[in-house]
């Protein structure tokens, strides 16, 4: 079984790395909810959860237990008899065998737990609800691991906008080396120009090298956010538009983290399971009925009967245990207000959060409007500068620094845009919301 599950998730991964579509961004959210050590520690958190709610269920069923064996003794066990006066005569004591020193015998009994006063269906109840508990917080860390790897995807997308503004640069800074060239053929301009730009040209080759040791290392980040292997190739989009508009106010945000974020519901199951806890810890001073059918057998001539067999229905009441039940009555009741004030605080900070989430997502938004007038204003200026360069009027540095001013314009704009989307996502995993559904629903736009 194990052997056919490892064929097929190799064929899944096979299939995986021979797709020739670009790697969306829903696609490697799912694949960080599915591959991730976040995914697999809360598919194992949840499986011994869900066994341990299997362990109390078993207390409705009946317990069954045979035993059997040899027994030997080291010597036959015998009734001694007392001195008997019968008239003028006296019995003296008597050896009366009760079994052979040696003999086989068996037990089989029928045990079942008849009332307990509600003890066990409290004891469900906790115990479903730490499960429960155990699943939102599994929940809320695949969420943080999934905010994760769209921070790397949006990363890796910011780098290859980068080496796009680098490639505009370079056909920029190779024109003007025309331009130049062209002046110096002329005698209108010193070898110098040429050299300072042969140097920014350099200079960009050595950008092109950095951003590609970059982007390696982020993919290899992403790659294994997502449970893949580090040197995983990934085909990704070229750039993607603005995000997506989200329609919620401070107000909404607030209200939605209050009662969806992953880091609350866990708190609130966690509250729920220690307060069933506290329940089933006070039954504790109550007693039991439970009944016993068994069946022995001991070989032994003995008695006139080897087999016997009975029933036992009987109450079981322990009245003193020197204040045990009663410690674990209050550790139960300071756990579970304990966990009422986790609640309380995780309910705030979530609260918290999404505001601050919010503003800055808005404030990336502006900030991206402002670097998109920036870089206009750099482009009319560098045209503006190179005509003038080409008439004479102003130096070779000058068209050098405008030419810089515009890249890093169109630079600081790709950065803005991914930061927008990145703190779109971390609004969102605040929410509680389901990451892949979102941007499947809301695709963001390739331009």
């Amino acid at each position: 079984m194990k052997l056919t599950t490892l064929l097929l998730a190799g064929a899944t991964l096979a299939g995986t790395l021979r797709s020739d579509e670009p790697l969306s961004l829903p696609r490697a959210l799912r694949l960080a909810g599915e591959g991730s050590q976040a995914a697999e520690a809360a598919r194992s958190g949840l499986a011994g959860a869900r066994e341990e709610t299997a362990q109390v269920k078993g207390l409705y069923w009946p317990e069954i237990q045979i035993q059997g064996g040899y027994w030997t003794a080291d010597h036959r066990p015998e009734l001694l008899s007392q001195p008997m006066a019968i008239g003028p005569f006296t019995v003296p004591t008597q050896l009366f065998p009760l079994s052979d020193s040696q003999a086989w015998r068996y037990k089989a009994s029928i045990q079942y737990l008849l009332w307990d006063f509600g003890r066990r269906g409290d004891a469900l109840s906790a115990s479903r609800a730490r499960e429960e508990a155990v699943a939102r917080a599994g929940h809320a860390d695949l969420l943080k691991a999934q905010s994760d790897a769209a921070s790397r995807y949006f990363s890796l997308l910011n780098l290859k906008a980068q080496r796009r503004v680098l490639d505009q640069r370079r056909k920029a800074l190779e024109t003007h080396l025309g331009h130049a060239q062209a002046l110096f053929d002329q005698g209108v301009v010193a070898r110098n120009d040429l050299l300072r730009t042969a140097v920014a040209l350099r200079a960009v080759g050595d950008g092109e090298h950095a951003l590609n040791q970059a982007y390696t290392s982020a993919l290899e980040s992403l790659n294994v956010a997502m449970g893949l292997p580090p040197g995983t190739a990934q085909q990704l989009p070229e750039a993607l538009a603005g995000p997506p508009a989200l329609p919620w106010d401070e107000a909404e945000c607030r209200s939605r983290a209050r009662e969806q974020n992953g880091a609350v519901r866990a708190a609130r199951a966690r509250t729920r399971a220690l307060s069933d806890q506290a329940a089933f810890r006070r039954k504790d001073f109550l007693p039991t009925v439970a009944a016993e059918a068994s069946h022995t057998y001991a070989e032994n001539p003995f008695m006139a009967r080897e087999h016997e067999t009975s029933l036992f229905v009987g109450l079981s009441w322990k009245l003193f245990d020197g204040g045990i039940r009663t410690a674990r009555v209050r550790q139960a009741d300071a756990e579970a207000g304990r966990a009422r004030r986790d609640l309380q605080e995780a309910e705030r900070q979530a609260e918290t959060a999404a505001a601050s989430a919010l503003r800055a997502f808005h404030q990336s938004l502006r900030e991206v409007e402002t670097a998109r007038l920036n870089v206009a204003a750099a482009e009319e200026n560098l045209r503006i500068v190179g005509d003038q360069y080409l008439e004479g009027l102003v130096r070779n540095t000058d068209v050098l620094d405008a030419e810089s001013v515009l890249a890093e314009s169109r630079s600081a704009l790709e950065d803005r845009r991914y930061r927008a989307y990145a703190q779109q996502t971390v609004l969102l995993a605040v929410l509680g919301e389901d990451l892949p559904a979102f941007f499947e629903t809301h695709a963001p736009q390739e331009q």
